[in-house]
């Protein structure tokens, strides 16, 4: 029985037991103190960032770095561009990747180091994942027990630490930590209180300043869950008008991220429009071998290829199903429901699945499905804990599996970190010829992975390396001298006997000014993917990226919406709440 005392030394949150809050509390607490434990041994394992480093660690790295020096000029949250790249011509990472989420990190880079900042980005993200993860499983499944397990496998998953090392997807591996929380949301709006559709809200907008293609693949699974839960929403309609409420605040939260991203969208063309190397119509599906490694990856991986899935873990504890009989719940139908959607998710991944046909070929953008395996990851996580939970009831048994758990979490994350080093194209090189290597320039492609963001104007980065810094007039009768860099500003003086057009050695973005002697000048992009400035007398010229109206709007937007959704979290917090209907179906 759970209230037996023969087995009184196993911890108190593997049993799963309902008490009063202090023994709730302790329970979370050695929970807690397991998972900053594994934190801490994936950490050990995997060494830190500038000693190993995945495959877009590098791009990522020089984000942090970027982010780190605005922050010490004092220009953050306005609009950045990394002019330390791209031979001083600029790279608009800011503009198409969301640094919210990094911000805090980077200000510990200030005092600190860049790495410092990475890692403990890492180790501090993974403790919270873990933490949501826990309290998204325990208030939906009303067990301790299953939050536990199901939070120490998702965290630990051999996808995710892929994502953080292997491949070295920050985005991706962060979007990891708020993936709960949106299945959280979604679950108060469709069975439980639905006055909480705040978290909804929260999450995904936490989700979108993450990553845009996890959220992207996030609304996709939202549609797919809608579908499986459309009963509910028939049958109690206010639930829907809930929904497209968190749906507007979301939107309205995360517009300092979107709305300026859909400007530079529609105001240029990139190489993401024209010279993207496939999207998923036809580039990263993988065939049914691939899939077979993915199951069994953690303790096993092809040899020298770049490659996991789910994991042997997670495949094992979902053969616990065949165990369970005669057991039909709201739980368990919902944690089958989460393992048949993973499946397809993992099908979907292969060459079989008709990406290049509509309505899949609108998603080509994520340019590899296997991206999916993130959503697979987080169902077979809970799945497998739930499984786990209902064959074995006692707590002695409940509290050996456990053990068995975590023990095989520390086996797969060696043997993980192992295949890691294994795959590390620079093992061998010192620490300071890794950071030269990590700074960009010409040779390593200025470390821009795929080059997405780049105007598709510009030939190819060969013709900004060998331009070389400076400003070109059409008119052979301009002179210019004096050219310099003063931060994130380019100066130089102008001699004219006639109006002309200068080309300088700036990418375009939709955004620049430019002044001759503090009146502005028009700025426009040259045929090649350069800011051009039409200038009618000689002078000094300057030009920095100034922003648009869309970015600073968008920042008193998104201020505002936050603050009005936090009033609003308070306001009902102590208002009585409708407990949450125990059935999912």
């Amino acid at each position: 029985m759970a209230g037996s005392p023969k087995y009184s030394l196993c911890p108190p949150f593997l049993l799963g037991r309902p008490g009063r809050a202090a023994e709730k509390k302790s329970r979370y607490c050695i929970f807690l103190a397991a998972l900053v434990f594994l934190a801490l041994f994936m950490m050990l394992c995997f060494g830190s960032s500038s000693s190993c480093s995945g495959f877009d660690f590098s791009f990522h790295y020089r984000r942090l770095y970027t982010l780190t020096d605005a922050l010490k000029h004092c220009i953050y949250p306005s609009f950045y561009v990394d002019f330390g790249n791209v031979d001083g011509y600029g790279y608009f990472t800011k503009g198409f990747y969301s640094d919210v989420i990094m911000a805090p990190f980077a200000l510990v880079g200030a005092f600190t180091s860049v790495y410092f900042a990475y890692d403990l980005m890492i180790f501090t993200m993974t403790i919270l994942c873990g933490a949501l993860m826990y309290h998204t499983v325990d208030v939906i499944y009303k067990s301790s027990y299953t939050a536990s397990v199901a939070a120490i496998l998702y965290t630990f998953a051999v996808y995710r630490l892929y994502d953080i090392y292997q491949r070295g997807a920050l985005g991706e591996a962060l979007s990891f930590t708020f993936l709960p929380v949106v299945f959280l949301g979604l679950y108060y709006i469709v069975k439980g209180d639905y006055r909480k559709w705040h978290v909804l809200a929260v999450g995904y907008g936490l989700l979108v300043y993450t990553h845009a293609i996890a959220s992207v693949l996030m609304f996709v699974t939202l549609l797919v869950l809608l579908a499986v839960y459309s009963k509910s929403l028939v049958k109690e309609p206010r639930r829907l008008i809930y929904l497209v409420l968190a749906g507007l605040v979301t939107v309205l939260v995360t517009s300092y991220y979107t709305f300026p991203l859909l400007e530079q969208l529609a105001t240029n063309s990139f190489y993401l429009n024209t010279r993207s190397p496939g999207g998923a119509a036809g580039y990263g599906k993988v065939g049914f071998n691939y899939i077979f490694w993915g199951f069994i990856s953690g303790i096993a991986y092809p040899e020298k290829e770049l490659w996991t899935g789910t994991g042997i873990v997670l495949a094992m504890l979902l053969l616990f199903r065949f165990f369970i009989r005669g057991k039909k719940n709201a739980y368990l139908r919902s944690a089958d429901a989460g393992v048949i959607i993973g499946i397809c998710f993992i099908v979907a991944t292969s060459r079989i699945f008709p990406w290049g046909r509509f309505p899949f070929n609108l998603l080509s953008f994520i340019q590899h499905p296997w991206r999916l395996y993130e959503f697979s990851t987080c169902f077979f996580a809970i799945a497998g804990a739930y499984y786990l939970s209902v064959v074995f009831v006692d707590p002695k048994p409940r509290f050996i599996a456990a053990v068995v758990v975590v023990s095989a979490t520390m086996l797969t994350t060696w043997i993980h970190s192992e295949n890691y080093r294994s795959l590390d194209p620079a093992g061998d090189l010192s620490k300071e010829t890794r950071a030269r290597a990590i700074e960009p320039d010409y040779e390593n492609g200025y470390n821009l992975i795929g080059r997405e963001y780049l105007p598709s104007r510009l030939e190819d980065i060969y013709c900004v390396h060998s331009r070389g810094e400076k400003v070109e007039g059409k008119n052979d009768g301009a002179g210019i001298s004096n050219l310099r860099r003063e931060y994130n500003t380019t100066v130089f003086d102008v001699s004219l006997s006639e109006p002309d057009t200068l080309t300088l050695p700036l990418l375009y973005y939709y955004g620049y000014t430019a002044t001759l002697n503090g009146e502005k000048l028009p700025v426009s992009q040259s045929c090649s993917g350069f800011v051009n400035v039409a200038v009618n007398r000689s002078g000094e010229v300057k030009a920095w990226y100034g922003g648009t109206t869309v970015q600073k709007a968008s920042l008193y937007i998104s201020l505002t919406s936050i603050l009005f959704l936090y009033l609003y979290t308070i306001f009902t917090k102590g208002r009585k709440q409708n407990e949450p209907d125990e059935s999912l179906s």
